[in-house]
């Protein structure tokens, strides 16, 4: 455990907790000052107002701090993903507090914890959807995995099959990862190389010497024409207007002459395959 985190939770394990009927008190403050902010939004204006938004404000910064400490037990039960500690799944867990405080509702007699609870755990478990994985899976599959391994103390190869697989789906390898008994190679090893292997590298020869012939059977304005319009002299293709410039024609006369080019080429294609 980091000193920071061992700090914050001396700090949190200094506020006082809340019973029953100080939760009731706090939501009833809070909700009245919610009230007050909307008729002062409404248009009204009053001391009386004003005061109740204050002391919502203090009512809800006082049950959050008191319940600082469920956060961090739910928190602790998660495995941590990599690139992530436990501050961040307790910043997160936070955000679901400050939910479950805005939404708590006094008068149906629930336990503030056991409500809460849902929404911290929530919140943690977007967090670890969208910050833990590069790869998405459906929530409802995200929490059901994130159940198995709570459940397995965060042993991946103690999970069933069906989470397992999606385990490995959404869990990220680094290519150096050692392969094989004498651990000699690396995954990166396996992967297959985009570059052409030998056979590749003949065909694109082979392709060459013979667009470099067929080009040799037009004249030098038409083959001008073609290799610039296609790129093939700087890699970069012309418009017809760039390719007509060059040649002292208009766009139109540069695109029948590239045209009937084409059209030429095609014909001593045939005739060259065909040979």
């Amino acid at each position: 455990m980091s000193d920071s985190i061992g700090i914050y939770l001396n700090e949190i394990g200094r506020v006082p907790l809340l019973d029953a009927e100080q939760e009731r008190e706090l939501s009833r403050a809070i909700e009245a000052g919610r009230d007050a902010a909307q008729r002062i939004a409404d248009g009204e204006r009053s001391v009386i107002l004003k005061a109740a938004v204050r002391d919502a404000a203090a009512a809800k910064d006082r049950f959050i701090r008191a319940n600082l400490r469920l956060v961090v037990s739910l928190a602790r039960r998660y495995p941590l993903p990599q690139g992530m500690d436990l501050g961040d799944l307790i910043q997160e867990g936070n955000l679901g507090l400050e939910h479950a405080v805005d939404k708590f509702d006094w008068r149906r007699g629930f336990k503030f914890s056991t409500y809460a609870t849902f929404w911290i755990r929530q919140s943690i478990g977007r967090a670890l959807d969208y910050k833990s994985s590069l790869i998405r899976i459906p929530g409802d599959r995200s929490a059901t995995l994130r159940a198995a391994l709570r459940q397995a103390s965060g042993d991946a190869e103690a999970l069933d099959r069906t989470n397992a697989e999606l385990h490995r789906l959404i869990t990220t390898v680094s290519l150096d990862k050692t392969v094989g008994d004498d651990g000699d190679a690396t995954l990166g090893d396996l992967v297959a190389s985009s570059d052409g292997g030998p056979e590749d590298a003949i065909i694109a020869m082979l392709d060459s010497e013979l667009l470099d012939d067929l080009l040799g059977i037009l004249d030098a304005r038409a083959r001008f024409a073609i290799e610039a319009r296609f790129g093939l002299i700087d890699g970069e293709r012309k418009s017809f207007r760039e390719v007509g410039e060059q040649l002292g024609i208009t766009s139109e006369a540069a695109r029948r002459l590239v045209n009937r080019a084409i059209d030429g080429l095609r014909e001593d294609a045939g005739r060259v395959l065909a040979a």
